[in-house]
């Protein structure tokens, strides 16, 4: 039976990490909770160089966009610039490296495993890149020390969800995760949200890096009144600057034929674009109930006008451009926006929006029903949004009120959530101690698990429930990817068994079954799973017969413990 302290050091481990690690349980009743959620707070002050050198075997991690679309150019792109000379191998692949050796047999495992490894190397393109992201979200769920950080990358990620397929996004997505949503993710929320809404991958996502100033007769006609003078005085204003070449901007060169009807389409598609201002209230900030109307969406539109894109195809980048900006008067839940601001008009709404308590109350409902249930209680959430008022928005202290709260720690949130594909995953490599290279198929093993990442196309991202993620497919493949793990069939990782499952020999199959549950699970689990798993063939009668050595693991302990990693307790957290 487990002791309440270790029941709710594993709980913390279960819902802050991606779980416990061989050794985790020790050392947090050696440091005590308190410290370890400090620690965990502070993710600057934990040594986190290993899982770093690990990737540096990932070079797209560390390229700009700009680099990233030259080397990484769509297949067709790199076929025309590679015509006339063999197709382009890595170098492994073409020289025969990681080949067998053909005067030495090669098992089938060992030959599976090159195979995919081979793979790897070969991916090209932007493929390779949105898979190098993929394996790099893996490893430092599995690996880094700043567990507590990396869960709340992956919730922030989730949170301002782009697709990962839509044009340019194949590229932009790298910079987005390292450079918008990590440095942030335990800071001040209007950074965060400030830093989202200057991503070229966010503004090409939602299609505000196209949104201008609409037509007059358009805003007239949304608004039910006239402009007033003075804005349209500002927008001839900024219409007519300089150049970079001097003279009036309104003096219009003359184009060939085929470059005025592109100018001509591409006049015909701008204007006012709506989309990235109503899933900011409605998803980022106030929430679908925060108290906004349609008119309050079309205003914060316009007050994000120029906020667009310089490249979006070779080196994207932010950049505000006035001459797409809405130079009026706009304003936005009572808050008056004066005429003729430039940039000033965004960066004040995203200032109106961050503090705001409906903000204050969605953002803290979310992190709530991430952290302790479904449906978390209201205390609880009143709890976090009042750690956000008083704040001003610094995540770290939400988290902190919600980790710390009697909700947190009731008995009734404890294993109450189901985990997300990535979640069960990392927490069934780091329960085994497993050495992964998160290489296909365990990219491969999250999609078929319903977690195909970085491709959910809605910009809600994919809803924090169980409903989300369990149904009869998935849960097979979760069964089928535990079995292929423990029992070592899966390519590319590595479990020693042998080092973990030390039994005692002489023991019945009950009490073998119980003792490999509290390695892997860290506690017993229920008499149906113990004897759902004897139940399978006659390992109930093997064990009570031979017992196990803690040089070598039975084949049929490595299925133990693969039917451990599919029970219903280890599936939630």
């Amino acid at each position: 039976m487990m002791s309440p302290d270790d029941q709710q050091i594993l709980h913390v481990l279960n819902r802050s990490e991606f779980g416990p690690a061989p050794g985790d349980l020790e050392r947090v009743r050696e440091i005590g909770l308190k410290a370890l959620l400090q620690e965990q707070l502070d993710p600057a002050g934990i040594d986190d160089s290993e899982v770093e050198k690990r990737l540096l075997q990932l070079p797209t991690l560390a390229m700009s966009s700009a680099e990233l679309i030259e080397n990484y150019p769509p297949p067709r792109k790199a076929g025309k610039a590679n015509s006339g000379a063999a197709r382009r191998q890595p170098a492994a692949v073409a020289s025969g490296a990681g080949q067998p050796n053909s005067t030495e047999p090669e098992s089938p495992r060992d030959r599976q495993t090159t195979l995919e490894k081979q793979r790897l190397q070969a991916l090209e393109g932007p493929r390779r890149v949105l898979v190098e992201l993929a394996r790099e979200e893996v490893w430092r769920a599995v690996y880094s020390k700043r567990q507590l950080q990396e869960v709340l990358v992956q919730f922030w990620m989730n949170h301002f969800n782009i697709y990962a397929l839509k044009g340019p996004d194949r590229w932009l997505l790298t910079p987005f995760e390292r450079d918008t949503i990590r440095p942030y993710a335990l800071g001040k929320f209007e950074d965060l949200l400030t830093a989202t809404a200057q991503s070229p991958a966010m503004l090409f996502y939602l299609d505000n890096w196209r949104s201008s100033a609409p037509p007059l007769a358009d805003v007239e006609r949304l608004e039910g009144r006239k402009i007033p003078n003075e804005g349209d005085q500002h927008q001839r204003v900024a219409l007519m600057r300089r150049g970079p070449f001097g003279g009036p901007f309104s003096r219009q060169p003359r184009y060939p034929r085929v470059r005025r009807q592109k100018l001509k389409n591409a006049k015909e598609s701008r204007g006012l674009n709506e989309n990235y201002g109503r899933e900011l209230m409605e998803l980022h900030t106030l929430g679908v109930n925060g108290g906004y109307t349609q008119q309050d969406v079309i205003e914060v539109a316009r007050c994000l006008t120029g906020w667009t894109i310089r490249r979006p195809r070779y080196a994207a980048e932010f950049f505000f451009n006035p001459r797409m900006h809405d130079y009026h008067p706009k304003l936005v839940l009572g808050h008056k926006f004066p005429a003729g601001r430039g940039i000033e008009d965004g960066q004040e709404a995203l200032h109106l929006l961050a503090p705001h308590p409906s903000t204050a109350r969605f953002i803290s409902t979310q992190l709530c029903r991430r952290f302790v249930a479904d449906d978390p209680p209201q205390s609880v959430i009143d709890r976090a949004s009042g750690a956000f008022e008083s704040t001003r928005g610094d995540i770290r202290e939400v988290v902190a009120a919600i980790l710390t709260s009697r909700e947190f720690k009731s008995p009734a949130a404890y294993r109450a959530k189901v985990k997300s594909p990535l979640e069960y995953v990392a927490s069934a490599l780091r329960a085994l101690g497993a050495d992964t290279d998160a290489g296909l198929p365990i990219v491969t093993a999250l999609d078929r698990m319903g977690h195909p990442m970085f491709q959910y196309e809605a910009p809600s991202g994919y809803a924090d429930r169980g409903g989300t993620w369990i149904n009869s497919s998935t849960l097979l493949w979760r069964l089928n990817f535990s079995m292929l793990l423990a029992t070592g069939r899966l390519p590319g990782t590595e479990v020693r068994l042998g080092n973990l499952l030390a039994l005692n020999g002489g023991q019945s199959g009950t009490d073998l079954v119980t003792s490999v549950a509290e390695r892997l699970l860290g506690e017993p689990v229920s008499p149906s799973t113990v004897e759902a798993v004897l139940s399978k063939g006659s390992l109930g009668r093997k064990f009570e017969a031979g017992p196990s050595t803690p040089e070598g693991i039975p084949p049929e302990m490595a299925t133990v413990a693969g039917l451990l990693l599919a029970s219903p307790e280890f599936q939630r957290r």
